[in-house]
C-alpha cells in the first residue's frame, strides 16, 4: 500500500451524512453506499472526463440532492468532507508514484466488509436475518458498480477507440478486470478466470478485487499516456 492514508474520521462523517440522504430516497430505490460513491469518484479522477465530485453526485443523486443537507444547515461541511475524499483518491493514483513501483496496489478505496465476525455480529444484534446476510453483497461490488456507472454516464468519452485497435483492446481488457468483480457466479466468470488466470491458481472474490484494483491503476496510467500524447503535437509546433 502507499504511504498515503484515509482519514477515517473523515470517511466516517462523509458516510453520516449521506445517511442523511440514504433517508430520502424513495421505497422503489435502493440507497447509494459510500462505497457506490467513491467507486464513481475515481473513475472521474482516472478516466478521459474533466468531471468532478459535484457532477457525481449529480448523477447518483439527482440535481436537487443537496435540498436535505441545506434543510440540516450541512451542506458547506458535505462539500468540505466530499472534497477532502477528493483529494485523497487523486493523491493515491499520483502518476510519478504509480510508475516509480506498478506492481504496487497505491488505491486505497472505501470499502465496507462484511467478514466472518461481522456478519456474526450483526444477526446476534438482529440487525439482519440469516436469509438477509445470504444477501450482502461481495466486498467490493457496490465500489465496482459506482466506478462501472461513471464509465457508463461518459461512454462518449471513454470508448473513443476502434474496438479492434491495440488502444481499444487494452481499455477493454482493463475494464474487464475491474468489471469481473460485479460478474455473477455462472458461465461467465469461468470463462473469464479460465481465460486470464493460471490453471492451477485459486482465484476468489479477494483476488477478483485486488486485480480490479490494479486495472484501475493500470487505467489511470493509460488515460494519462493518452492525453499526453495528445499534447505532443501541439508542444512540437
Amino acid at each position: 500500500m502507499s504511504d498515503t492514508t484515509i482519514d477515517h474520521a473523515n470517511a466516517e462523517r462523509l458516510a453520516a451524512l449521506l445517511q442523511m440522504l440514504a433517508a430520502n430516497t424513495p421505497e422503489d430505490e435502493d440507497a447509494v453506499p459510500i462505497d457506490t460513491l467513491d467507486g464513481y469518484l475515481t473513475a472521474l479522477i482516472v478516466g478521459p472526463t474533466d468531471a468532478g465530485p459535484l457532477e457525481a453526485m449529480d448523477a447518483l443523486f439527482g440535481d436537487d440532492w443537496a435540498d436535505e443537507l441545506d434543510e440540516q444547515d450541512v451542506t458547506e461541511e458535505f462539500m468540505t468532507v466530499l472534497h477532502e475524499r477528493w483529494n485523497e483518491i487523486t493523491l493515491s493514483l499520483e502518476p510519478v508514484a504509480l510508475g516509480a513501483d506498478p506492481e504496487a496496489l497505491l488505491i486505497e478505496p472505501l470499502i465496507t466488509e462484511f467478514d466472518e465476525a461481522t456478519k456474526a455480529g450483526l444477526l446476534s444484534q438482529g440487525v439482519l436475518t440469516a436469509e438477509q446476510i445470504e444477501q450482502l453483497p461481495p466486498n467490493g461490488l457496490m465500489w465496482v458498480e459506482g466506478f462501472m456507472q461513471a464509465v457508463e454516464d461518459n461512454e462518449a468519452d471513454w470508448y473513443i477507440f476502434d474496438e479492434d485497435s491495440d488502444d481499444g483492446q487494452m481499455l477493454d481488457a482493463m475494464l474487464m478486470g475491474v468489471a469481473a468483480v460485479a460478474m455473477p457466479p455462472g458461465d461467465q466468470l469461468e470463462a473469464y478466470i479460465d481465460e486470464q488466470y493460471d490453471e492451477d491458481e485459486e482465484v476468489d472474490e479477494d483476488v477478483l478485487l485486488d486485480d480490479a484494483l490494479f486495472s484501475v491503476q493500470d487505467l489511470r496510467t493509460f488515460w494519462l499516456q493518452q492525453k499526453l500524447a495528445q499534447q505532443a503535437p501541439n508542444l512540437a509546433s
